[in-house]
């Protein structure tokens, strides 16, 4: 896709006192940790193909590990937080809502556990490590979107501290259960094959179903990346979210949640009733129509104005 200057970076603090070199890959050219990331290189070509906005990253400590961090846009914005979908970089998913960050400003964290550059272990709930987050980065209260298995993260911070977050947008989000279907038991049959014969025909099989657009048309460092993360990555049997979905009854934030039509993993019929009874402040529910679970780029335009126009009537001086 298209490639970006990478003006206007601040250098990254560290305390860590085991740093490698400065590096091309960290987005401002500041300091990484000796470890490498097996997702690096694919992390920065993401950043590169997918991202036509400035970007800065940075690090915050938390009780799951040192935090690695992309944020865009004015630093005096409202703040946005985008948590990153399961198996894919967080620049493949802040890519999805870029262009909110003409209004807003946009927090990314590399979630532990999942591809990036943050801690690699999962943390054994994600709400505390969100807490940390917001602390570190000197953040009273957020907005947060979560995409996917980053619905799941805030439905747990969602829980675990309402009072952090000003509003919410699940899009295709995890946390709701993830019913059997037959497209469902292809995905992980042909996943579970790749993983064993590690040939790109298996992997675009095994992907074309959950994207929107054809599979010959997505971006190769998305695919690339999803395929490593089968190679090698635990493959997870569950999602984040609640224990208990009656625990979200105590969350009173306004709520925008954003479903697909035809996502194998989450679907519509299964996933929309559980949203409606679990949702005390749900404002919206959204169905896109002839999406999968990988949103089009036609479906990325149309979720970020269904964002922005959330986010605007949240934010307006007589929203209160």
């Amino acid at each position: 896709m298209n490639t970006r200057s990478r003006s206007g970076r601040e250098p990254i603090a560290t305390d860590n006192t085991e740093v490698s070199r400065p590096t091309a890959g960290a987005v401002d050219g500041g300091i990484r940790p000796a470890s490498v990331s097996r997702f690096g290189d694919l992390y920065d070509n993401a950043i590169s193909a997918l991202l036509d906005i400035p970007i800065t990253d940075r690090w915050v400590e938390t009780r799951a590990g040192r935090t690695h961090v992309l944020t865009a846009g004015d630093v005096t914005a409202p703040p946005v937080v985008v948590f990153q979908g399961g198996n894919v970089t967080n620049p493949v998913t802040l890519a999805w809502v870029q262009e909110l960050s003409s209004e807003y400003y946009l927090i990314a964290p590399d979630t532990p556990g999942q591809p990036g550059w943050s801690d690699p272990h999962e943390p054994d709930e994600y709400g505390p490590w969100v807490v940390d987050v917001l602390d570190g980065l000197g953040i009273d209260r957020a907005a947060m979107v979560g995409v996917s298995h980053g619905g799941g993260i805030l439905l747990e911070a969602a829980v675990h501290a309402p009072d952090r977050i000003t509003a919410a947008v699940l899009v295709a989000p995890a946390g709701f259960g993830t019913p059997l279907s037959w497209a469902l038991a292809r995905i992980v049959v042909l996943s579970l094959a790749y993983r064993v014969l590690p040939r790109r025909g298996l992997l675009t099989r095994a992907l074309a179903p959950m994207f929107s657009d054809p599979i010959e048309t997505v971006d190769n460092v998305v695919i690339e990346t999803v395929g490593q993360a089968l190679r090698t990555g635990d493959l997870q049997a569950s999602f984040p979210g609640p224990d208990d979905p009656a625990d979200l009854a105590v969350f009173n934030t306004p709520t925008l949640v954003i479903l697909s039509e035809r996502d194998p993993f989450f679907p519509v019929s299964r996933i929309r009733p559980r949203v409606e009874q679990t949702l005390p402040a749900l404002v919206e529910c959204i169905t896109l129509a002839g999406e999968r679970h990988f949103l089009s780029t036609t479906g990325q335009e149309r979720v970020t104005d269904h964002i922005r126009g959330f986010l605007d009537d949240q934010f307006a001086p007589d929203a209160e």
